[in-house]
């Protein structure tokens, strides 16, 4: 709940002395926070971690309450919650995505990093208005030394960095990736499944200009762009053709987002802090699926945000802030819609009709929020804070509340309350005129979350958390409205995180979840477990370092199978096509899944470093899901990643 205090001093550091930023950013982050529903990790610690290929956010699934749908998906679904109702921030600015393809690789450079946030409950009312979490990334400021950079080079991607001073004031970083399987193996056809897909093509781009005005302002210039596709063919003899068969043919998925802003930081004294950005962020999609038809979405949004901390008399810690956006989405769309929806496992392309749509649309919001952190006793703190809402295209206004109690028992144990309200836009196809309901409602939840943490000797530290979610208003299909709000759920929780910072010789941490999370449909009463409901996530993550030169690393993660919804019996469709008849919705669960991932980074020189990687080292057959044949009378299940190693150099310059 409280503002992150610790973030505000580090950005102060950098301000003050630019000459430090290098010292500051290999510090690593204290693990535990003060502010209940909030895991931190830096950016050395996230991409060191085995089986991350490097990359510092993949790494992050591997926090407490984050459950992940299989091995090529980066969302995380945050309890009880899609990856979709998550918001992502970086360095208080939006991103179009985080990660390149749904789960590849992220599409910010791992070494520009500096620490990752996530908030997964009752969070400040200064973050934006999902009901899942709140993934926060800093990226680290430029070198101000000299010029200078990296080059590096995986099986995935390779990229380059540069960085440094322009003057005694200014200072920049650029970093520039691309993908390399597609470079070398454009296509793969398998004959005998009737598909070819292409490997997916992506690229991204970060840049930063800072200027240090004076010690009391700095301004810089962000720049962050990201483009991704990929293409698939299905033919006649496809399953998934004859189950399906408006899939016949060429297939294609195109996503980008560029993103760019100028920030005005400033602290006028000691107490006071004020930071305003302005940018403008455009995003590209367009996807045709074989003879289904094809959509094109082009948003562009112009957005203001500005954020005021100060400090009033000895107990008292106000924070306010403003988000304006206007936002232009040009549509063209000329598909079939079977309006899907997680309620109904019967989403057929076939049989659902086309959705025509050519036309621009205008969606304005603000929000406006406001927070006091009030010690009113010497190891007692309230947080208290409003966030309010207006969304101009659903003509909606919406207040919600958060509220924090934090105890100091000792100064390294704390007791943490925190209970907040939160709501949700339904998905943009939902609230379309032409096909679906404008005059849908948010999705509402209630969270409440109680956690003790504590700070041991050595660098151990440890942190326990219970927690409740109660959601309604999901939106479910309907013959008449197209959509309505008429479903609910709820999650809840015990999770635990066990952790030994990094250094000279071991280190590591074990976090393990137990959980359960529901859904209702309220017009039907069917209950049901959520798609994501893993009741067991346990992750152990096991690290050496011997010497400056080499460090080893082992992860070994395992949860509950998900759940899947089983095809019980077939029936035939008006134009004679066999159709499935489901069981209960998510009623059988995959096996339990686990895998271990081994890692090693060698330090040559100064210079040249490498690592290397073997994901899945004991070759688990993880079940991803099932095909069934045509006639849906027979299932065989399909493996997740195989045993796959992985290499990577990195050249400092």
């Amino acid at each position: 709940m409280n503002v992150n205090a610790q973030q505000v001093a580090e950005q102060k550091e950098e301000t003050q002395d630019p000459k430090k930023v290098q010292e500051v950013t290999i510090k690593a982050v204290k693990p535990i926070q003060s502010s209940v529903g909030k895991n931190s990790l830096s950016g050395e610690e996230l991409a060191r971690m085995p089986g991350s290929s490097g990359d510092p956010l993949k790494g992050m699934q591997n926090l407490p309450g984050i459950a992940s749908g299989n091995d090529g998906d980066g969302g995380a679904a945050v309890r009880g919650t899609r990856p979709s109702d998550n918001a992502y921030y970086v360095d208080t600015l939006p991103v179009g995505y985080l990660f390149h393809m749904g789960g590849f690789v992220s599409v910010f450079n791992p070494d520009l990093i500096r620490r990752f946030d996530l908030y997964s409950a009752a969070w400040s009312p200064q973050y934006g208005d999902v009901i899942g979490g709140v993934f926060d990334v800093a990226l680290r400021a430029p070198r101000t030394d000299r010029i200078g950079g990296k080059v590096n080079a995986s099986l995935l991607n390779s990229g380059v960095l540069v960085e440094g001073p322009l003057s005694e004031n200014t200072s920049f970083f650029l970093s520039a990736r691309r993908s390399i399987i597609d470079l070398f193996v454009k296509e793969i056809k398998d004959e005998k499944e009737g598909t070819s897909f292409t490997f997916p093509s992506y690229s991204d781009v970060q840049g930063r200009f800072l200027w240090n005005i004076n010690q009391k302002n700095r301004l810089r210039f962000d720049l962050s762009t990201a483009q991704d596709s990929v293409k698939y063919n299905l033919k006649e003899k496809s399953i998934d053709v004859q189950h399906d068969p408006v899939l016949l043919g060429e297939s294609s998925i195109g996503n980008s987002f560029s993103n760019m802003a100028v920030v005005l930081e400033s602290e006028p004294n000691a107490k006071t802090s004020n930071q305003i950005a302005l940018g403008q962020m455009v995003s590209h999609e367009k996807t045709r699926i074989g003879s289904a038809g094809s959509y094109a979405v082009t948003s562009t949004q112009h957005y203001l945000r500005e954020k005021f901390s100060t400090t009033l008399g000895q107990n008292h810690e106000l924070t306010t802030g403003v988000n304006l956006s206007s936002n232009l989405i040009k549509l063209d769309v000329d598909i079939k819609n079977p309006r899907c929806t997680e309620f109904d496992p019967n989403c057929d392309a076939t049989s659902a009709n086309y959705a025509t749509i050519k036309r621009d649309q205008r969606d304005n919001q603000a929000a406006v929020y406001i927070q006091d952190r009030w010690t009113f006793a010497p190891q007692w703190a309230l947080t208290g804070g409003l966030r309010s809402t207006r969304d101009d295209y659903l003509k909606q206004n919406v207040i919600d509340p958060r509220l924090g109690l934090e105890y100091s028992f000792t100064p390294n144990t704390i007791f943490s309350l925190a209970v907040g309200r939160h709501h949700q836009e339904p998905a943009r196809e939902q609230t379309l005129t032409e096909i679906g309901n404008p005059h849908l409602k948010s999705v509402r939840s209630k969270q409440i979350a109680f956690g003790v943490a504590q700070n041991l000797t050595q660098g151990w530290s440890w942190r326990a958390e219970v927690y409740k979610k109660d959601f309604d208003h999901f939106v479910v299909s309907d013959a008449i409205e197209n959509y309505r709000n008429g479903a609910s759920g709820s999650a809840h929780g015990l999770e635990v995180l066990v952790k030994k910072d990094m250094g000279y010789g071991l280190s590591g941490f074990v976090s393990v979840s137990v959980s359960k999370s529901k859904r209702h449909n309220d017009i039907t009463g069917e209950n049901f477990s959520f798609a994501y409901d893993q009741p067991v996530i346990a992750n152990a993550v096991l690290q050496y370092k011997p010497s400056e030169k080499f460090q080893y690393g082992a992860r070994w993660s395992y949860h509950t199978g998900q759940p899947d919804t089983p095809i019980i019996g077939t029936r035939k469709d008006t134009d004679g096509r066999i159709r499935p008849v489901y069981g209960a919705l998510n009623s059988e669960r995959f096996p339990a899944y686990h895998r271990l991932d081994l890692r090693m980074d060698y330090r040559y020189s100064d210079k040249l470093s490498y690592y290397a990687e073997i994901i899945n080292a004991y070759a688990r057959k993880n079940i991803g899901r099932y095909e069934y044949s045509a006639d849906y009378k027979t299932r065989k299940p399909e493996a997740q990643m195989p045993l796959f190693p992985s290499v990577g150099v990195e050249y400092k310059f």
